[in-house]
């Protein structure tokens, strides 16, 4: 999910709230926001917790998928050398 006419995930700025920065902050950090659509997100984040649960649930889940199919196409000894085989 993004902000409307933005590149903005709502887990970025799920991410910034809960990571203590203030709507304000948020504007500072993703300049293509407006406080408005800062407040919304967060009001309709707080009304809306078992959707918000259940999206993030997801985005980690699609994350682990990406990775799980990109490992796939790493060669061995290379993963092997991250420490990640």
């Amino acid at each position: 999910m993004r902000v409307e006419g933005t590149r903005i995930y709502l887990e970025d700025l799920l991410d910034a709230y809960e990571g203590g920065l203030s709507p304000e902050e948020m504007v500072l950090a993703y300049p293509s926001l407006t406080l408005a659509d800062v407040y919304a997100v967060l009001a309709w984040a707080l009304r809306h917790p078992e959707e918000v649960a259940a999206y993030r649930e997801r985005v980690k889940g699609r994350a682990r998928e990406a990775e799980e199919r990109a490992r796939a196409h790493l060669p061995r000894a290379l993963l092997n050398r991250l420490g990640r085989a």
